[in-house]
């Protein structure tokens, strides 16, 4: 059986995305093996700079890949 990973930076907060992601997990739970991965979103300050931001990416990248 095929095994499907999505992983996502941030929390789905939207009740009608909660719903679709749940709709969508449980079809293909019929073809493979799925597994949903949260992972916490970068935090950055209000007006960031680009260096802020470059940082912020990379700290997300390292999360994902060590997933």
């Amino acid at each position: 059986m095929f095994s499907v990973t999505l992983i996502t930076v941030g929390k789905c907060k939207e009740k009608f995305y909660l719903a679709a992601a749940d709709e969508y997990a449980k079809r293909l739970g019929a073809y493979c093996k799925f597994k949903l991965i949260e992972l916490a979103e970068t935090r950055l300050p209000e007006d960031p700079s680009p260096a802020e931001i470059r940082n912020g990416l990379s700290k997300e990248a390292e999360l994902i890949e060590a997933q």
